[in-house]
Order: C-alpha cells, then sequence, then structure tokens
C-alpha cells in the first residue's frame, strides 16, 4: 500500500510548483498591500525531438529546435558522441535544450555538413570511404 504523503519521483517537481503557487497565493491573501511577490525562476534542461533516415552515402540527423538561433547554440564531438545544446531565450523565460548520439563507427566526423533552418538543425552524416578490397600476392 502507498504513502499517502509520498509523492512519485516522476510528480515531483510538479508538487513544487503548486506549492510554490499556492504559498504566493496565500502571501497576497494575508497582506494584500505587500508588495508583488516574485516568482522563483527555475531552468530546465529538455531533450529535444529529433529523427534521422538514411540518404545515398550515410544518413541524415534532424534535430527539432523551435525558435533557437546559430549564436546560442554550442555542438560538439567527442569519442563519436555527437552533442547537442542549445538555448531559447524569450522575453522573460529561457529554455535549454541539450541531447546527444552515438554515431556509428563507419561516420566520417570529419566531414559533418550542418544546417540550421527554420528550427530544424540538420546534420549530413557520410559514410567513410572504404578500403577497395585487393588481392594479395605470397611471394
Amino acid at each position: 500500500m502507498m504513502n499517502a504523503n509520498v509523492i512519485p519521483t516522476a510528480f515531483y517537481g510538479l508538487q513544487n510548483l503548486i506549492d510554490s503557487l499556492n504559498n504566493l497565493n496565500g502571501a497576497n491573501e494575508k497582506n494584500e498591500n505587500a508588495e508583488k511577490a516574485e516568482c522563483v525562476k527555475r531552468e530546465f534542461t529538455y531533450s529535444p525531438k529529433a529523427d534521422y533516415y538514411e540518404v545515398e552515402n550515410g544518413f541524415t540527423l534532424e534535430v527539432e529546435l523551435p525558435g533557437v538561433r546559430k549564436e546560442n547554440l554550442d555542438i560538439q564531438i567527442e569519442k563519436n558522441i555527437l552533442t547537442v545544446k542549445a538555448t531559447r531565450e524569450r522575453k522573460e523565460s529561457k529554455m535549454n535544450y541539450e541531447r546527444s548520439f552515438r554515431l556509428a563507427d563507419d561516420i566520417d566526423t570529419e566531414n559533418i555538413q550542418v544546417t540550421l533552418e527554420n528550427g530544424i538543425l540538420a546534420f549530413g552524416l557520410v559514410k567513410k570511404q572504404q578500403a577497395a578490397a585487393r588481392k594479395l600476392n605470397v611471394v
């Protein structure tokens, strides 16, 4: 039987938000002349939606980053792990995105093409050129 006072981990942040709103409302009811209470500004990191598809000589990876500008992107590759970090800032809100992708060993990480258009960050992932088979002669 689940204890009524235990909050499942998935809802912990939601309960904090509800408690904060209730406290703000209670503070205004108790003291109508109180200065306007400041909301706590919190930052969250979201994992953006991504999709990939195979093309003639590799793959195209698309990451949805609506409202993100080029100067707010941080893209890194280390040991075949492609990491995308981005920030979208609007009036009073800030949204952080972060997602990592493990690239196959046959992807040429030196020749990745990156474009950002209409909120879609696209990576052109080209397969490495395979060495042609050759016959070896025994001497």
